[in-house]
Parts: C-alpha cells; structure tokens; sequence
C-alpha cells in the first residue's frame, strides 16, 4: 500500500512541476535554518556526558546582593567552601575546585598566552579526564605541578617528551610539567589547557603573587566548586547544608543575610545547557537561548507549512474530482488521507536533500557560518537520523491539515459543482497569515537594515586613534626594545611602539585606583605602553608628557590617564592632574605625567570610562608598526619577516593589519549575513503564501472574471479588482510591522553607548521594498487570468 502512495505521488507531482518546485524550495529554505538549529542543539546537549556519577555531581554557585538590591547568580564561589563542606558533612564524597587564573606562559623559547586553572588530586576522581602521560594520584600533589592538554604540550615542546620540563608563568612562578591529559571521550564546559596544583597558591599569596582567597570568604569570583553525594542522598541535603554554611557566615562576620553570599546548587548533566550565570567558564550553551533558537526556527517552519497548506488548497480544484471519484469507487477517507500525507513526506525528503545542500554551502562558503554553525559537530550517522526524523516531521506537519481537507471533500459536491467549495470556512483564515508572515518579514528587514547601519557606524566612526597603515606584530617572547630597533630601520616603517594589546577591543585589565590614601578605591581599565605609542596611535594630550623613560622592567613609577579618569579621580583641571600621586591597589604610588583626551578605546557598546596608560615592558605582548602609506607589501612583509628571523629564529612569525582585525571584530560580518538571509527567506517564504492565494482566489473566480469580460471589464479593471484586495493585506502588514520594527530596532540601538539614528528611510525603504516584490509575485498570475478569453470560463455553463 505504501509503495502505491508514492508511485501515485510521483505521477501528481511530476504533473505540477510549479506547485512541486515551490513547495520543496520553500520547505528547504525554511528547514536549512531548523537544521543549523538542530546541529547547535546537538552540540549543547553534548557537553558533561562523559563524566562519571555526573547525576550525584553537583557545582556550588552563589548568589550576592549589591547595595540597590539587586541579585546576581554566579557560577563561581568562595574558595573556603569545599573544605568546610567536606569537614562538616558526611554524605558528601568528594569535592574538588578550581581557581582559573590564565596569562602567559614560557619555556625559555617560546612564549605563549594559556587559559588555566589551579586545582586539586580530586580533578580526576571527579571528572573523569584521563592522563596520557603521568601519575594522576601525584600530579596534582606537589606545589609547583602542572598538567597540560595535548594540543598545548605539542604548542610548547613539539615532539619532546614534557614530563620534567619547566615552564614559567611570571608572577606566578616556574612550573614542573608532571603529566599529559588525554583528549577527552567528550565535550566539557572545563575546558582549561593547563591545570596547577592548588597547594601551591598558600606559598603565592604569602609572596604576593596572588591575593588572599583561599581562606576569605568575601570573595565568590575566584572559585568553583564541585561537589559528589553520597550514593541515597539527596539533592535536599546539601542544599540544607549551603543554607546552614550561610547562617554561620552570618554569626561569624555579625552581618545581615544581604551581606553574605547565598549558596544554590546545580547538576553537573544541567549545566550546559543550563542558567545562564555569572562568571561561567567554558563554551556550554545557554537554555533561554537554545528555548529561543527553538522557537524561532519553529515559527520559520510553520510559515513554510502554511505555504504548503496555502498550495495545496490552491491545487484542491484540481484535486477534488480525483478524490470524488475514489470515493464512488469505494475508497475510505483513511486511505484517502494516507495519499496525501505520502506525498507530503515525500516533498519533505525532497526538501531535506535540497536543505542539506543550503546547509552545506552555508557551513564551507557562508560568512556567518563561524558564528553560527558549530565546526565540531560532525555529519554523523547520529545527526543524519535527526535530520531524517526532522524531515518526518515536518510533512506530517506540513501535510496533515491539507491531507485532512481533501480527504473530507464530499462526492456530490466535488463532482457537481466546484465553483460552491470552500475550505477553511473560506479566505478570513488565510488572509490572516499572509499578514502575520509579511509582519514578520518586515519587522526582520527593519531590525537587519538597522544592525546593518549601526555596525557600519561603529566600524566606520573615528575613535579617537588612527586606524590606518598600521601593522601588528605579536612578539611571543621576544625582546620588544631589539625588535623595534630592527624594524624601526626597515624602508616604509614610520613610526614603531610596543603596548599590551590593541585598542578598540577589551583593555588589558582592571585595577583600583585611589587618588589619595582616604579615598575611596575606584575600578579603572588599563593598557601597558612604551613611551612612543601616544605618537604613534595619533592620540592627543591635552596636559604633560608621554613617559619620561623608556618602558620600566622594575617598580611603575609614571602613569598616564584620561578626561574621565581625572573628572572621576576629583582633580579640578587637566594642569593640575600634572605631578599627582595615584594609588594602585592601595599599595602603589604613580606619579601622573600625562592627560589624553578622552578616546573610545573599547567598543562603542560602552561609554567612554577612566584609562590608565602604564609603562612595563613586562606586559608588552604586541608592537604597533606604523607604515607610510606607499609602502609595498610584498617587498615590506618578507624584510619584516627576516628582521623577526634574527631576534627570535624559534618562533614563526605572525602579523596582522590592524584595520582587517578591528574589521572583524566589529563589523558582525557573520551575524549580519545570518540576518540577511533569514529577511531574505521570510520574504520568499511569505510571497509564495501570497502566490498560492492568489492561485487560489483566480481560480475560484475565474467564472467571475469571465462574466466581467462579457459585460465589457477590461483588462485593466480585472487587474485593478484583483490586486486592490492582495495589496490590502500588505498595507495592513506594513501597518503593524512598522511600529514593531521601530520599537525592536531602538531597543536594539540602546544597547550602544555611541548609536545611529534610525531614520524615516528604512522604515520607508523596507515597506516599498517588500511592496514592490509582492506586487512582482502576483502581477504575473494575475495578468494571466485578465487576458484569459472568458469564453474558456464560461464554455461549460
């Protein structure tokens, strides 16, 4: 029997090469979104599969109070907690921490940033991760001990063997590589490259190299917390537990419950997708917005199945004799609709080849596809059974309603008069989401012509430096002043400076800042930068100088800072900051040299806010090589590489020009091309609901055109008659989206600290624009129908 439904669906769609080509378009172009979003899902809900007892593992985060009131949950909490959590309760098993706390690292020949944490013997027990190489019972044990990833021991020692070499993190001391982690059977939102035991961090906060943390409560940003129950104890327990460890904070420190964290907990199997909190680590998805990628991509499906519900009762005319003459010949209603649904999932395993196509091109050519379509979720057997349950999906639920129509029409009726049918109580239905979809499509063209706009602003705009004809050269352990000295004398290099990183992005940290010993600390960003890098950036000083000497490798004794810096520090004028003494994190005395106008130095999300400009060559990670104009990059990039060749031969050289970079990271090319596309194909989507009504409506009154022929209509009056009524529909869109689209985009624009104006003109030019393509759409169909001969309508009566 099923193989009889699909050779008679075959035949009826190789007759309608219109409806079948527009139907299996639509549906794929909607599905190659709900494909990605299906890829994205998959790769959520792979994260924290692999590890052991995962269900009895739980993460302590914390819960803090500022002082307007305001809550915030945090994935991290305070180091203390799992010790006292071990020593007063019995039902927990284990515990484990980490303390993240990446930079750079070195091993005398190479100088590299890692992402890493602090952490206890435990780590293994708890999670699962296995070693490559190494004792995982001692390599966690001694202070001083590091354990490094894979890919990051190949980074540093190549094909050497790293168990016994050394590595040196600055301030944070030199370390002994004890063991290789094996690549894990699985994703992880513990994604460190190196992991360090935590008995070393008493000996660094004795020295200084760390603040004070792991017997301080009153800090819930450095660590997180995991912790295993015992087997039959329940999640309750510990909960019961964190609320007992938060009253004895409370009588400890004699404060209020404001005034101490609070402690909630959450299954290690629910953290990705999970909350979205505070001071997370790790890439693990976020639930509200994989909610939100769900209904969004269902809300672009169900418009492509409202088209294929829109044609099929377009071609019902067509259909209705067939299935009256299948009834009078004994077939039921349930084979009837079996037939239809047959061929609807046989359009949809047609669209699934031709959105895998979509998908595919979007993944290896598309600009968004980065951003959007995760590169390490395989085309797997696993993943093609979900695209295929998906395709089944959607022709049941693009089928079921027309199956459920054609299948219900009467013989009488359908074999004696068509002209009477109606379906669906009639066109009130159908008008109603042809509006909705073109709403949509024009609230999204507004929302992406206003993105557009803003990140064309924000890549365009002057930020207060110059952005042109500079070049940036990472230095990865080499001497900035030597390497200066060489370039500085290559033919087309202008001027050379040494910073921390590059402006435009995030500063290089924060530090608190007092502009006397009684004041009050205040958080300031901060950039490390030698004594050219004003010149060099074209930055303008409005008082004082640039560092009196070269960049300092002992104690700062200088600090530059800005307009905001010096309006929040309280010093009346730009004159008198000249000569001031700062203090550093209570304990640092700078003398102020220089005021810089104030400059966007971060992204123009934020407001401009207090910089500091500090001067130690031991923070200098990149130089900034200003070229002339006319230089020439293919004579140029090959003496700058010979130039690097002789300061350090062990690493390959790497540069980028700071326009393309800045570019890239703030022009949204991928986001916006994604933007593009969906406007493009909620447009496409909503003129095939339009062509299909049109189909609809011309044939139910072809008869009444014919007469209107015979008393003399012309055919400009038939074409006005017929379009009059589809345009209304797209005025009524228009009516709704455009306070919509106006609302989204300024609450979008809100979110930049420096934004454009929206303007009249796209709102203007998106209405115009969508009326001129839905005019396109349905002038030709119904042109067609007023030049018909009235005597083909009529012949029969």
């Amino acid at each position: 029997m099923l193989l009889h439904y699909f050779k008679i669906a075959i035949r009826n769609l190789s007759r309608q090469r219109l409806f079948t080509g527009i139907n299996i378009f639509g549906l794929a172009l909607s599905m190659s979104v709900c494909l990605i979003v299906l890829m994205r899902i998959k790769d959520d809900f792979s994260y924290d599969r692999f590890h052991p007892d995962a269900d009895h593992t739980y993460r302590i985060i914390t819960e803090v109070s500022n002082k307007e009131g305001n809550t915030f949950r945090l994935a991290s909490s305070p180091l203390p907690l799992a010790p006292d959590l071990k020593a007063n309760y019995p039902f927990i098993e284990n515990t484990v921490r980490l303390y993240a706390n990446g930079g750079k690292a070195s091993n005398g020949k190479k100088e590299l940033y890692i992402n890493a944490a602090f952490t206890e013997p435990s780590f293994f027990e708890v999670f699962g991760f296995r070693l490559e190489s190494g004792d995982p019972h001692s390599a966690l044990s001694a202070p001083n001990s590091i354990i490094l990833t894979k890919r990051t021991a190949a980074n540093f020692f190549g094909s050497i063997n790293p168990i016994g070499q050394t590595l040196s993190m600055g301030k944070l001391g030199n370390y002994q590589v004890t063991g290789v982690l094996r690549d894990p059977p699985g994703k992880s939102h513990i994604d460190f490259e190196a992991y360090a035991s935590m008995s070393t961090v008493a000996g660094l906060e004795k020295n200084g190299g760390l603040p004070a943390a792991l017997d301080h409560w009153e800090n819930p940003m450095v660590g997180y917390t995991y912790v295993v129950l015992r087997k039959n104890t329940h999640s309750g327990q510990l909960s019961r537990a964190l609320k007992q460890v938060a009253e004895r904070l409370m009588k400890k420190f004699n404060v209020t419950a404001k005034q101490v964290p609070g402690f909630d907990i959450q299954s290690l199997s629910k953290i990705s997708p999970g909350e979205e909190l505070g001071n997370s680590i790790g890439r693990g998805g976020n639930i509200g917005k994989t909610m939100a990628e769900i209904a969004i991509a269902f809300v672009i499906l169900l418009s492509a199945c409202f088209n294929y519900t829109n044609l099929s009762i377009a071609r019902s005319l067509s259909r209705a004799k067939e299935v009256g003459i299948r009834k009078v010949n004994g077939a039921r209603r349930s084979q009837l609709f079996g037939q239809f649904i047959t061929e609807s999932v046989f359009i949809a395993l047609l669209s699934l080849g031709l959105a895998y196509v979509f998908l595919v091109i979007m993944r290896d050519y598309a600009p968004f596809s980065e951003e959007l379509i995760p590169s390490d979720v395989p085309l797997d057997r696993s993943l093609a059974g979900l695209f295929l349950l998906f395709s089944l999906f959607t022709g049941l639920l693009a089928g079921a309603l027309p199956a459920w129509a054609l299948s219900g029409f009467r013989p009488v009726q359908v074999l004696k008069n068509l002209s009477t049918l109606k379906l669906f109580g009639g066109s009130a239905f159908r008008k109603g989401l042809i509006i909705a979809q073109f709403t949509l499509s024009l609230v999204i063209i507004i929302f992406t012509m206003t993105f557009k706009k803003q990140f064309s602003y924000m890549v365009n705009a002057d930020y207060g430096f110059n952005k042109d004809n500079l070049l940036t050269i990472p230095l990865q352990g080499a001497d900035y002043r030597l390497l200066s000295d060489k370039i500085a004398h290559i033919s087309g290099v202008a001027l050379v400076s040494a910073s921390s990183d590059n402006l435009g992005g995030s500063a290089s940290g924060t530090t608190s800042v007092k502009a006397m010993l009684t004041g009050t600390p205040i958080r300031m960003n901060f950039y490390d930068a030698d004594s050219g890098f004003i010149t060099n950036m074209q930055l303008k000083l409005l008082a004082g100088n640039t560092f009196h000497s070269g960049a300092t490798t002992g104690t700062e004794t200088e600090v530059i800072i800005n307009e905001n810096a010096r309006r929040i520090l309280q010093i009346p004028t730009t004159a008198e900051a000249i000569g001031k003494t700062i203090l550093l994190e209570d304990s640092l005395p700078l003398v102020i040299t220089g005021v810089l106008q104030d400059f966007h130095f971060q992204s123009f999300e934020s407001p401009i806010t207090p910089l500091l400009l500090r001067n130690r060559s031991q923070a200098f990670s990149l130089l900034n090589v200003r070229t002339v104009s006319s230089v020439n990059t293919a004579t140029f990039v090959p003496a700058l590489v010979k130039a690097w060749k002789g300061i350090n031969p062990f690493q390959p050289f790497k540069y980028s020009w700071f326009r393309e970079e800045f570019y890239a990271r703030h022009s949204a090319v991928g986001t916006s091309s994604f933007l593009s596309y969906l406007a493009a194909m909620t447009v496409t989507l909503a003129c095939m609901g339009l062509l299909g009504m049109v189909v609809y409506t011309t044939e139910t009154r072809k008869k009444e055109i014919g007469i209107r022929k015979v008393m003399g209509a012309g055919v400009a009056a038939i074409l006005s008659l017929l379009t009059r009524n589809f345009l209304k529909l797209i005025v009524i869109a228009g009516l709704i989206a455009l306070p919509i689209g106006l609302i989204c985009g300024q609450l979008f624009l809100h979110i930049f600290a420096a934004r454009v104006e929206m303007g009249f003109g796209i709102l203007a030019g998106s209405f115009i624009g969508m009326l001129a393509l839905a005019l396109c759409t349905i002038s030709f169909q119904i042109y067609r129908v007023a030049i018909t001969n009235p005597v083909e309508s009529l012949r029969t009566e």
